[in-house]
């Protein structure tokens, strides 16, 4: 097909509307959180522009390409990402933006990164093709990280990734839409699906993002909590046999008594709720903080309750929480993952129905509690009218000082 550059004094777009015009569309979300710690906005990271076609159904319409990093596969080095009147392809967008973070964060060299490379699945070749497959080095001989790029919205994926990193024998697999993401780890020689938190930077393994130390600095205050446990779904709890929502509340608790500890007592504010190498060290760890957490706050669970997860399952729920933090994060995101962890049917079973949000706020601002007052919910479910009445007392913009404060109006208050 012919194209020809626009006439730039034509009525066109610039890199800037078009981002915006594709990820604020209806159809789409504008949620590029992903990338939000590159050092600079997304549209000044990538470069679209428009052509023209003179030939075809398309003829007279403008296009827009955007530039990649670097060439495909196939030799192209653009890709159309929108065109007047029709589809969109934010995904090239999203798989663009990781291919710069590769570069520029992880220090990965372009000559080490393929795009639209083949996969092999056992006699047919050419079928399937990875969205992205960094190697080792430059000659391109053993893959280590593939990442799998979708539109902002889709869900799907993880099993195609399993199925690239069993052809291609890489060690580490990222499934991205561009906000959320999960990154997938096999453990060499053992054959189970694990989890990281991180990937490796260029020179790194795996065992270094496991072994490196975490601070709370360091933890993502953006994320969403109710997919991390969707994933966690697929990949091994559904099949786990244990209760869903206790084993998840029991990480939760755990974790959170860990980043009060590296607030309060912790000079370098370093967490201790992360995986190991071993399986065995992760859940003498994680079960270990699980206790100190009972210790502290009683009456919870049962005395001496530990946690029931299979060792091998609950190294493969450590690694996406590791990197969160809990303490501080906005109220939705936990009472979102807690109101999806109970199915319909179990709520109505366990009489536990859930007042929406922006009632419970209406509600707190209507009663106006002041910090000396006194905030009782005998029926508090998720704890909603609780907390939103603590984030309506103390709304410093401190986090740090804003936990130490609620943790003590709460323990005297509520």
């Amino acid at each position: 097909m012919n194209y020809a550059n626009v006439d730039m004094e034509h009525d066109t777009l610039n890199t800037k509307e078009i981002i915006d015009h594709i990820f604020k569309d209806p159809s789409t979300v504008y949620e590029l959180t992903e990338f939000e710690n590159l050092g600079k906005p997304v549209h000044e990271i990538v470069s679209i522009y428009p052509k023209t076609t003179s030939t075809g159904r398309d003829a007279g319409k403008v296009k827009y390409f955007l530039k990649s990093f670097i060439p495909f596969s196939s030799g192209n080095e653009e890709v159309q990402v929108f065109v007047e009147g029709g589809k969109s392809a934010p995904e090239e967008i999203i798989r663009q933006l990781w291919v710069y973070k590769l570069i520029n964060q992880y220090g990965y060299k372009k000559d080490e990164i393929d795009l639209e490379a083949s996969v092999q699945f056992g006699v047919e070749v050419g079928t399937k093709a990875a969205d992205i497959i960094v190697y080792t080095d430059n000659a391109k001989d053993t893959p280590k990280i593939i990442v799998e790029c979708k539109k902002p919205k889709r869900k799907d994926g993880i099993e195609q990734l399993k199925s690239y990193m069993n052809a291609k024998g890489a060690p580490v697999a990222v499934w991205s839409n561009g906000s959320d993401s999960i990154i997938l780890y096999r453990p060499y020689p053992k054959n189970f699906d694990d989890t990281l938190f991180d990937i490796p930077k260029r020179g790194q393994e795996p065992k270094d993002v496991l072994e490196a130390k975490k601070t709370l600095l360091q933890l993502k205050r953006d994320f969403n909590f109710k997919k991390i446990i969707q994933d966690l779904e697929e990949l091994v709890l559904a099949d786990s046999g244990k209760d869903e929502f206790n084993e998840i509340f029991k990480l939760i608790f755990a974790k959170i008594w860990d980043e009060k500890e590296a607030l309060e007592n912790r000079r370098d504010k370093t967490v201790e709720f992360s995986k190991a190498l071993d399986p065995d060290i992760t859940f003498d760890r994680i079960n270990g903080l699980f206790k100190k957490a009972c210790e502290e706050w009683p009456g919870i669970f049962k005395e001496n309750e530990d946690i029931e997860l299979a060792k091998r399952h609950l190294q493969v729920c450590v690694g996406p929480i590791e990197g969160v933090r809990l303490m501080g994060s906005n109220l939705r995101i936990m009472d979102d993952a807690f109101e999806y962890l109970l199915p319909t049917e179990a709520k109505k079973k366990k009489g536990q129905f859930f007042t929406p949000r922006h009632v419970v706020e209406m509600c707190v601002r209507m009663l106006n509690p002041t910090q000396k007052e006194y905030v009782m919910d005998p029926s508090c479910g998720s704890g909603g009218f609780l907390l939103h009445a603590m984030e309506w007392c103390y709304p410093a913009d401190d986090n740090d000082k804003r936990e130490l404060r609620k943790h003590k109006y709460a323990a005297k208050y509520l």
